[in-house]
Formats: C-alpha cells, sequence, structure tokens
C-alpha cells in the first residue's frame, strides 16, 4: 500500500510547471518513493489539429520519461466543419498510434461530451478507423447499454467519486480503474473517501468469493 493509498498516478500534463526530460525523471522517482506506479500522463490537446504541433508531440516524450504505460486523451471538440476535424483527429490518431507503439505506450480515449466521442459509438467510430492496438477505449466502469463487446479488452476504467463503489469494485475485474479527482471544494478529500469506500468494497467482495 503506498503512502497515498493508490497504486498508481496518472498526473496532467497541463499542471507539469516543466516537462523536460530531467523534471520528469524527478517526478516519477518521487511516485515511485511513494509507492506508486507512475500510471500515465493525462493529455488534453493530443488528437487536436487546432494545437501546435510541438505541443502535441509533448505528450508522449514526458510518458518516456516518467516511465508511463498510459497516455489518457479525449478528442476535440467537433469545430466549425465536424467531419472535417474528425477525419483531421483521426489522422493524428493513426500518427500517435505508431509514434506510441515505438516507446511501447497505450493510447486510451474515454467519451467526453462537447468532443467528436461524446458517447461509445462516437468513440467507437475512431476506434475502427485508426484500427491499431495502441488506441484504445476508456470507458466508465458502470456504463450500461453502451455495446462493447465481451471480447473487448480496455487498460484502464473511469469511475467517479459518486459512483457506487461496491458496484465499482464488483464490475473492474480486469484493468485499472482511473478515479478522477472531483472538481469543487475539498476534492482531495472526497478522493480520499471514495479511495477508502472503493478499497472497503473490494475487501468485502473478496471476502464474499471465499465465503463461496
Amino acid at each position: 500500500m503506498s503512502v497515498l493509498g493508490v497504486d498508481g498516478v496518472l498526473p496532467d500534463l497541463a499542471d507539469f510547471p516543466r516537462t523536460d526530460t530531467e523534471y520528469v525523471a524527478q517526478l516519477r522517482k518521487v511516485a515511485i518513493d511513494l509507492g506508486t506506479v507512475p500510471l500515465g500522463i493525462d493529455a488534453q490537446g493530443l488528437f487536436d489539429p487546432q494545437i501546435d504541433q510541438g505541443e502535441r508531440e509533448r505528450p508522449l516524450a514526458v510518458a518516456a520519461a516518467f516511465g508511463a504505460a498510459l497516455v489518457r486523451a479525449p478528442l476535440p471538440p467537433p469545430g466549425e466543419v465536424p467531419p472535417a476535424t474528425f477525419v483531421a483527429s483521426a489522422a493524428l490518431a493513426k500518427a500517435a498510434s505508431r509514434a506510441a507503439k515505438g516507446i511501447n505506450v497505450t493510447l486510451i480515449v474515454p467519451a467526453r461530451p462537447g468532443t467528436l466521442a461524446p458517447d461509445a459509438d462516437g468513440l467507437r467510430h475512431l476506434l475502427k478507423d485508426v484500427d491499431s492496438a495502441w488506441l484504445r477505449a476508456c470507458p466508465r466502469t458502470l456504463d450500461e447499454g453502451s455495446g462493447w463487446a465481451a471480447k473487448e479488452r480496455f487498460p484502464a476504467f473511469e469511475a467517479s467519486v459518486e459512483d457506487d463503489p461496491t458496484a465499482v469494485a464488483a464490475r473492474v475485474t480486469r484493468g485499472w480503474t482511473i478515479l478522477d479527482a472531483p472538481a469543487g471544494e475539498h476534492p482531495w478529500e472526497r478522493l480520499a473517501a471514495a479511495i477508502d469506500a472503493l478499497r472497503g468494497a473490494e475487501a468485502e467482495l473478496r471476502l464474499l468469493a471465499r465465503r463461496r
């Protein structure tokens, strides 16, 4: 158990005051010293054609220095001409997937309202178009009726502090669960309480499984 009560950490690239290799390597060391896996990086603009190329390439360079296994990146907003934005974003996703393969990093894409993938259908459209094992969906743990096939493999799932901890613990049997810090007041206190509730639910489920 880490001193933070979590198994891994996935920081947002936007919060990094520096992204040079030396600084990122120090962050990796801090994460490991705290007993956590430097799991991944959040990168908002990886597939956004409106972002400068250098900024789009930065997340993978940081992920390599951080020793990350994952980069989570949502699609951009639809823009004035959504089909054109989608084509451009899919092309960037293909290029990013090739680059990610070279450093053994998996790109995970969540569905987000207000983006080109507002739901599971939009996300499947991207995955089909890119057709790369290095680009995967990152669904919400408690999504119902999303239509994902049972054979689908997900490196990670998303959960929120509002989700029922017993339901989350029961459903996630493979992959990581990314629990995002909530907005509003006292985010870290709420996050810590949610982590405690998830660990309690997980222990209870394991006990029930042994009893059976």
